[in-house]
């Protein structure tokens, strides 16, 4: 636990790999580590810690120029979330993408809603929601209902996670 602990105090001294933080703004996030298997990433309310998530993907190049496609990471305002969202979407492998929402009602270390997606993770605000999208290996596989073997879930948050 003292090792866990000093490693994070080591990390917050280094600086964090990529951040955005705003004072004014409701969440801000910092990277403090990023890999092909694991990123960490601390989540901060104005000047308040919320936590330290660690997300199953990549988060390798967010933040900057050369970001890879599929990496991204938004805060998003929905009434029914005033105190906000912070939604990622980050790459899991080579082909498959993550979405992970952390909300910071919820009181858990662990992302609120994560899905990934076999091909494809979006999401976008329509009529004040949230909406999630991706794709998933449909069930029954290759049938006449799913012919190319695979199915597009759509869900709303926070109803997806209730």
């Amino acid at each position: 636990m003292l090792r866990v602990g000093l490693l994070i105090l080591l990390m917050a001294l280094a600086g964090p790999l990529a951040a955005d933080h705003d004072s004014d703004s409701k969440l801000s996030w910092h990277l403090l580590s990023a890999g092909l298997d694991e990123s960490r990433l601390s989540v901060h309310r104005q000047d308040a810690l919320v936590g330290i998530f660690n997300l199953p993907c990549d988060l390798t190049g967010i933040g900057s120029a050369q970001s890879e496609d599929g990496i991204d990471i938004a805060v998003v305002d929905i009434p029914a979330r005033p105190q906000g969202l912070l939604v990622i979407r980050c790459n899991v492998g080579a082909h498959a993408q993550m979405l992970s929402i952390i909300d910071p009602s919820n009181k858990s270390t662990a992302p609120a809603w994560q899905r990934s997606g076999s091909f494809f993770a979006r999401w976008e605000i329509e009529d004040d929601e949230l909406w999630l999208e991706y794709d998933r290996a449909c069930e029954t596989g290759v049938s006449i209902e799913c012919p190319d073997g695979f199915e597009t879930r759509f869900e709303s948050y926070p109803a997806a996670a209730e």
